[in-house]
């Protein structure tokens, strides 16, 4: 296993993913509930990934499939909502270009848009993420934890915290703010995250497989690294 020597920073939202850019941090970009376990399957099966931040420019994109929701419902007329679940299952050539289109994900991911590296990365693909940075060997990386519409939320400080967690087995050292969120890691049991506003939302709306896939650690071990406007298999 690569060991790093690596300073590793938490952030959150669009302004933290901005600021990281600035700072040339290599960016990994963290939404729990449920973009980054869709892009990580689409990735899985070969897709490559246009993030896009408005429904008009995913509409209006050359795609063999558009992904997307507002509000955690999937957009009307696209071929999929994000639900990584109802992806796993869908025939999606290799190859295939996607479209996707998010509440919040895609919104940070153009926000942090001039990062040197950009990843995506959450509890589904934690492992394998922290292995990709630790052999680039950068020196220093930023774990943005989305939000949601411009707040705080726990699954994505949470995801972020497993990530750092691993990052720091490899060697890397942690800022305060990074220290704390693995911290709640470590302390907050996983499943607790089913009874946040976020996840009941997702039951509302029919989407409970979701949350199970969205909390399954490493259960899809790809990396899905941002090259020439598209996540790709990294």
């Amino acid at each position: 296993m690569a060991r790093s020597s690596i300073t590793a920073a938490y952030a959150g939202g669009a302004s933290g993913a901005r600021a990281a850019s600035r700072a040339g941090s290599t960016i990994v970009v963290v939404d729990a509930f449920r973009a980054s376990a869709t892009i990580a399957v689409l990735v899985s099966k070969g897709a490559r990934v246009v993030p896009v931040a408005t429904i008009e420019e995913a509409a209006s994109t050359t795609a063999d499939f558009r992904v997307g929701e507002r509000g955690s419902a999937k957009v009307a007329g696209f071929d999929f909502g994000n639900s990584p679940t109802e992806i796993l299952e869908a025939e999606i050539p290799s190859g295939s270009i996607v479209a996707l289109s998010t509440t919040n994900g895609t919104r940070v991911v153009e926000a942090a848009g001039g990062a040197s590296s950009i990843f995506v990365g959450s509890f589904v693909n934690a492992m394998a993420v922290a292995d990709a940075i630790s052999e680039d060997r950068v020196e220093r990386v930023t774990v943005i934890g989305c939000g949601w519409e411009g707040h705080r939320a726990s699954e994505d400080e949470v995801a972020a915290g497993a990530i750092l967690r691993r990052l720091e087995a490899r060697g890397a050292r942690l800022d305060g703010r990074a220290r704390r969120v693995v911290d709640a890691y470590i302390s907050r049991p996983v499943d607790r995250l089913r009874k946040n506003s976020a996840a009941r939302r997702l039951e509302r709306l029919g989407y409970e497989r979701d949350l199970d896939f969205c909390l399954g650690e490493d259960a899809v071990p790809v990396v899905p690294r941002l090259l020439g406007g598209a996540f790709v298999r990294g």
